[in-house]
């Protein structure tokens, strides 16, 4: 039987407050036949679920796309909601019946449809000083008939709203993260349910947040301005048409109440004491309570939502430990971004602290102390919440969220009880699509805590760990985005994170390490402030006048997430809107990689390069060897106390990191032009591809394959980058393969090339070498920490030496890309350019190692991709599923064809391979283990 079934518009399922004038609709086929295709589609759209009235109907459209289909009916208007349906025609004859109908509907799509006024709850405020939650609120009428309530809400700051006393929404840190000065993201929400004729109350909570809280390594303050703001309209709408827009005024009153304190690092100070009963609700006497301040404030910068909500997830219940210095300390058993729920009973005035912390030191004591390479960590991820001495007493934060798996509790009244505590993990809710398990459960449990620290550093932003710094380092990200694409559903949260860094691109078009910044204020007022402080010229040259890049940005690897994130999502989803979007923001990145390396280095001016010219250029102006570059970054033979002094002796230039990414991106932006038929673009950037890997061969790559002596880093790189001519290829592979050997199959390689290692040498004869590093054990390995008892991916190879010293975070994704190769490899599940998306795929397994089974299953646009196998001493069984309206071409080791022949025509040898292509349906074939 032919369905229709997950449909989604812009990504989402029946999102409010869309700002997109053509939302892009998709959907997927089920049916139980083989080698099934889309034919032919119909679209119809209503404005009633009934689809009474039909404003759009696309009529029978032959074409096999399912995604990505622009919404084609009449101009839409602001908070218009339209539904929509689709049936769909087999290449089989086949018709199925309209799918169920969803929705999707708009936010305020033009500036003048904002009435409300921004609102100051505060009047003068101690710019050093936590600040308490300013509580607001307003106390309206609803008329007889009401039929539509609809609240559009933001703020500079945390917002959290209540209606009549009931919370108005599960979505959480809102309105989000976004460089705020030019993309001020706004909430649409249906609070009709929440409504009743009389009086109603609206209630509001505004939280410090990334506007003004602690933020970064250095937990900079004041980033974005001093005061806490919100604006918001409830609009309603009546059953005889008429419509009433309730706006934030000079008519909200505000107070403080009994959260003193909230910031997103240190934590919150709750008293409970000095609890407002009924503040939110109807009928409250605000007497006392002050009026708020009408700010200035426009709507140029407020944009819709883009990406999918913040919530509670997964919940953990604890173990109680007395550690050996007699601490009481919760284990979670998951090391986590959330937290945590608690129950109190006890006398009034009793303050209970919560301190939330990754790590056991090595005498089993809880510890803070691995975080504390940049700061302090006094005051930090904290609870202090004060009791009122009314029966039991229940409290979690509502703008703070802290990094941890223990909990280390202090002067909690009578006895610690476990089931009186829930960890909750809070992120993102991003579909979840993939998984991978084998006969190695150390692997499995790799798996496991790479998709943990995705978990735990995707809320709203890819953050490096969700303790320390909380920043979303470029570098981190790209690094990661293509293994994150294979455990989530990642396309949104990207589309809107790259928004914001072409927003904070910069004008010579270099990239911030940080996106939104926080290296630096954005906050002119307070930099100039901060500026007459900071004694340190060194500190001075970090933090910039802003909207200027500072000395730490700007750096290769870091800065190419420009391009490789918009090509990688364009890669996994098949969506071009990305590509148009980014495209001038990835050129102006090359552009600026192009003049950096055309700006001569003093330091390298007596060098073959500087010497020697090719049609009448310097060879040197294809090195970048100029600026500076985060290199590596915490290759394994490096430690944190090693890093000041790599860095001082390198002075930051890494000219053959630098160089191989100028060449891979500017390869990349070829590609993207390509794409988008940009074809003088296109032939400039492949040109210019070509004069830059012919420098990096010549100048970096010598005859035996060596690129940097003992480092395996450049030659996983250049492999995997395909910077290596035909003749040096091998020779870089047998090289790399050789490293590897030497280390007694360990790992040297640091953030930047730890994901491509294992793929460079399976892919260049060396698949026996691959099996081994993975499934190595000891330190410097994946496995080391899992061996270790790690739930999350560390920061550091050595996060917690063989003696029990710690360092670093312990939960930073970046080494656990390495899970694409299990994906992509291992299972051998990879897309495909040329028909991205997984439209078309190929299935490309590799058995090697120990393992004796192993299966992935990834959940595309599509629909179920699945690919397993299985091994014995006489044969292996290969198991796929590929969904329906996709083909895979399929890659088996083997060389008896005979069985293959029979379901699959076109089987052919290819690379050393049993290679056929098949359309949709499961399929089992068993091949001798030769």
């Amino acid at each position: 039987m032919l369905e229709v079934v997950s449909l989604r518009t812009e990504y989402l399922d029946n999102p409010l407050g869309l700002d997109a004038t053509r939302p892009r609709l998709g959907w997927k086929l089920r049916c139980d036949g083989r080698n099934v295709r889309q034919a032919a589609y119909q679209i119809q759209a209503s404005v009633s679920p009934s689809f009474t009235t039909i404003v759009w109907d696309s009529g029978k459209v032959e074409t096999n796309q399912s995604q990505g289909i622009s919404y084609g009916g009449p101009a839409l208007g602001s908070l218009q909601r339209i539904y929509w349906r689709v049936k769909v025609w087999s290449n089989l004859g086949e018709e199925s019946a309209f799918s169920e109908t969803v929705y999707f509907e708009t936010g305020l799509l033009q500036a003048s449809d904002w009435k409300a006024r921004w609102i100051e709850p505060e009047k003068e405020v101690d710019i050093l000083a936590y600040k308490p939650v300013p509580y607001i609120r307003k106390e309206f009428e609803v008329k007889k008939g009401l039929v539509s309530a609809r609240a559009c809400f933001t703020a500079k700051g945390l917002y959290s709203f209540y209606l009549n006393g009931i919370e108005g929404t599960d979505h959480l840190f809102t309105p989000g993260f976004t460089s705020y000065y030019k993309r001020l993201q706004y909430q649409v929400y249906d609070v009709t349910p929440l409504m009743g004729e009389g009086i109603n109350a609206l209630g509001i909570m505004l939280g410090d947040g990334w506007w003004r809280g602690a933020t970064g390594g250095a937990s900079l303050k004041n980033n974005f301005g001093y005061k806490v703001a919100f604006l918001g309209q409830l609009i309603l709408e009546y059953e005889d048409g008429s419509r009433e827009i309730i706006g934030s005024d000079d008519t909200f009153k505000t107070s403080n109440g009994p959260l003193l304190k909230s910031d997103m690092k240190a934590g919150d100070l709750f008293d409970a004491r000095l609890s407002i009963q009924g503040w939110n609700e109807p009928g409250f006497n605000d007497a006392s309570w002050s009026s708020v301040q009408v700010a200035e404030g426009g709507y140029d910068n407020l944009i819709a939502s883009r990406s999918v909500p913040v919530k509670r997830k997964e919940s953990f219940t604890p173990k109680l430990l007395m550690t050996p210095n007699g601490e009481a300390v919760l284990d979670f058993g998951q090391n986590i971004a959330g937290w945590v729920e608690m129950n109190a009973q006890g006398e009034a005035g009793t303050e209970v602290v919560l301190i939330h912390g990754e790590a056991l030191d090595r005498d089993g004591n809880f510890t803070l102390q691995h975080l504390s390479e940049h700061e302090a960590v006094e005051d930090f991820q904290e609870v202090h919440y004060i009791l009122a001495g009314n029966g039991v007493e229940s409290y979690h934060p509502l703008f703070s969220i802290f990094g941890f798996r223990y909990v280390l509790v202090k002067n909690y009244p009578g006895e610690i009880r476990t089931d009186n505590f829930t960890a909750v993990a809070i992120y993102s809710d991003l579909e979840e699509t993939g998984d991978f398990s084998s006969s190695n459960p150390l692997i499995n449990q790799l798996v496991s805590n790479s998709r943990w620290s995705q978990k735990g550093n995707f809320m709203e932003v890819p953050t490096d760990c969700p303790t320390r710094e909380r920043a979303a380092w470029t570098g981190d990200a790209q690094v990661f985005s293509r293994t994150a694409a294979d455990f989530m559903n990642v396309y949104p949260f990207f589309e809107k994170w790259m928004a914001d860094l072409a927003a904070e691109q910069f004008q010579d078009g270099s990239v911030g390490s940080t996106v939104p910044t926080v290296l630096g204020h954005h906050d002119l007022e307070e930099w100039e402030r901060v500026k007459k402080l900071i004694t340190n010229p060194m500190v001075a040259m970090r933090r910039p006048k802003p909207g200027t890049a500072g000395m730490l940005d700007g750096s290769s690897g870091w800065g190419d997430a420009a391009v490789i994130i918009p090509w990688t999502m364009y890669l996994c989803y098949g969506d071009k809107a990305i590509l148009e979007n980014q495209f001038e923001s990835a050129k102006a990145w090359v552009d600026y990689m192009a003049a950096c390396a055309r700006n001569p280095n003093e330091r390298f001016k007596d060098t073959p390069a500087y010497q020697n010219d090719t049609d009448g250029e310097l060879d040197a102006n294809y090195i970048w060897d100029t600026k500076f570059h985060w290199g590596e970054w915490l290759e394994a033979d490096t430690e944190f106390k090693d890093l000041a002094a790599e860095m001082s002796k390198s002075q930051g230039c890494h000219p053959d990191v630098a160089t191989a990414f100028y060449a891979y991106s500017t390869g990349l932006l070829a590609d993207m032009a390509s794409v988008l038929e940009k074809i003088e673009e296109e032939e400039k950037y492949r040109e210019l591809y070509k004069k830059i890997q012919r420098v990096y061969n010549q100048y970096f790559i010598k005859d035996s394959g060596i690129i940097l002596e003992e480092r395996q880093a450049p030659n996983a790189r250049t492999l995997a980058f395909g910077l290596a001519d035909e003749d040096n290829k091998q020779a870089v592979a047998d090289k790399l393969a050789q490293l590897v050997v030497e280390q007694d199959y360990h790992l040297n390689t640091g953030f930047l090339s730890t994901p491509f290692i294992l793929q460079a040498l399976a892919e260049h004869g060396h698949a026996d070498t691959a099996f081994r590093l993975l499934e190595q054990d000891t330190c410097p390995s994946w496995l080391y920490a899992v061996g270790k008892g790690a739930t999350t991916i560390w920061e550091s190879w050595r996060g917690m030496k063989p003696d029990g010293e710690i360092s670093g975070s312990l939960n930073h994704y970046s080494y656990g890309a390495v899970c694409d190769f299990l994906f992509a490899n291992i299972a051998g599940i990879r897309p495909v350019w040329e028909t991205p998306g997984y439209k078309h795929f190929i299935i490309m397994p590799l058995v090697g190692g120990t393992l004796t089974h192993a299966s992935a299953v990834y959940e595309s646009l599509y629909g179920t991709i699945r690919s397993s196998w299985e091994k014995s001493d006489q044969e292996i069984t290969y198991r796929f599923e590929v969904p329906a309206n996709t083909t895979a071409t399929i890659m088996l080791p083997g060389s008896v064809l005979q069985k293959a022949t029979e379901e699959f025509p076109d089987v052919h040898y290819e690379d050393g391979r049993i290679t056929f292509t098949t359309g949709s349906g499961s399929y089992q074939i068993t091949l001798i283990n030769s």
